[in-house]
């Protein structure tokens, strides 16, 4: 890992969030329209893997894994908004886009924790 950059992982999950909107067709199991930003100057080539080889049964089965776990998580935390939960501890938060695009968050005192790097 880089101590100046986001890890690698935290650059795929992304990229896969951010891949799912235009490679994968409808019905889309989760919409991340923020995770193409964060990638910065790597989107394009990020998400142009995906393009060019996202119908391969490891990428695609990755992009799925990663966009199934995070509709799971946010579902499962809207239940929990309602029942009157007020905060949200992402640990190993990555590049996660929750506080950024989700209406709950403006309900929840949010933290991500991750390496300095990743949360610059």
């Amino acid at each position: 890992m880089n101590n100046r950059e986001p890890s690698q992982t935290a650059l795929t999950a992304a990229a896969a969030r951010a891949a799912h909107l235009v490679v994968d067709r409808e019905p889309l199991i989760f919409r991340d329209t923020v995770a193409r930003a964060l990638l910065g100057d790597r989107a394009e080539e990020l998400i142009g893997y995906h393009r060019e080889h996202g119908d391969h049964l490891i990428l695609s089965s990755a992009r799925t894994m990663t966009v199934t776990r995070s509709r799971y998580t946010e579902d499962r935390l809207a239940d929990a908004v309602r029942r009157g939960v007020a905060q949200y501890v992402v640990l190993g938060a990555g590049l996660d886009t929750f506080a950024y695009r989700s209406p709950h968050a403006e309900r929840l005192r949010v933290f991500e924790v991750d390496h300095p790097a990743t949360q610059e």
